[in-house]
């Protein structure tokens, strides 16, 4: 029920591939925490109370630890993808330098992920996990009417999105985790019913907002790793032009996330 048990098998391929240094896989492994915890939280009327509450909490703690690492992989990425468009001797060697120093904080913190992930807890949450997507604890009321339950608990996620046009990141960024697990909680029940229109709506949100917000804390790391290194002029004047780039195509990306919410919220 609710893609339990294909998702509790995914994230335990997924943290294999992180103990491995598989690419992309701390993003997916991050992405198949967050699956679950939406589908807990959305379809919580579904479950015994204290078991879901419990599990989702574990798991918040492995994605807390998943997002540390993977936040840092995105910023050396992104570093990474800006050097591609520079030919300016002095700004591309201070982008490099601080692309280097973002990679080597994510490979630390990998390493800190990785050892987590050996270690007997988690191996405990995992089996746990295993179990209650195998013979997860429903209520009577989820056994007996359970079309009417979804289709009320989806309703509920998508008045969350039904809020007042968000004007600050903050604001930007609740707004594209409400989407996000909308997205989800549909997602893991499109065998049973047709959600595909509401799911997509939901991705476009989330993905629009999610640019914007990238962008923006880019440009911001950009201008903060400038002003406390020392650097020529020229480079600094050069990156602040980079940054401004960068937060010009963040703010370009609304754009995009203003009919994709109105799609959303008409559904």
């Amino acid at each position: 029920m609710f893609a339990l048990v294909r998702l509790s098998a995914e994230l335990a391929e997924q943290l294999i591939a992180v103990e491995l240094g598989g690419e992309d896989a701390v993003h997916q492994a991050r992405t198949r925490v967050r699956r679950l915890r939406s589908v807990l939280g959305v379809y919580r009327r579904a479950f015994n109370k204290a078991a879901a509450k419990e599990l989702s909490a574990r798991l918040k703690s492995l994605g807390d630890a998943l997002g540390r690492a993977r936040d840092l992989e995105v910023r050396a990425t992104a570093l990474e993808n800006l050097l591609e468009a520079q030919t300016t001797p002095d700004v591309m060697d201070a982008v490099l330098s601080f692309a280097e120093e973002a990679r080597r904080e994510f490979e630390a913190a990998e390493r800190v992920l990785v050892a987590r992930l050996q270690g007997r807890s988690h191996r405990i949450l995992l089996a746990d996990v295993q179990e209650f997507a195998a013979r997860p604890p429903l209520r009577k009321r989820a056994e007996k009417h359970g079309d009417e339950l979804i289709e009320a608990a989806l309703a509920r996620a998508l008045d969350r999105v039904r809020i007042p046009e968000p004007t600050t990141l903050d604001e930007r960024h609740r707004l594209r985790k409400a989407a996000r697990r909308l997205r989800y909680a549909a997602e893991a029940v499109a065998d049973t019913r047709d959600v595909t229109e509401l799911a997509a709506e939901a991705e476009a949100v989330q993905d629009a907002y999610g640019d914007n917000r990238d962008g923006t804390l880019l440009a911001l790391y950009l201008r903060e790793r400038s002003s406390a290194t020392e650097l020529s002029a020229s480079a600094i004047a050069g990156i602040a032009r980079l940054a401004a780039e960068v937060e010009a195509a963040a703010t370009a990306s609304l754009a995009e996330a203003e009919p994709a919410l109105d799609a959303l919220r008409s559904s």
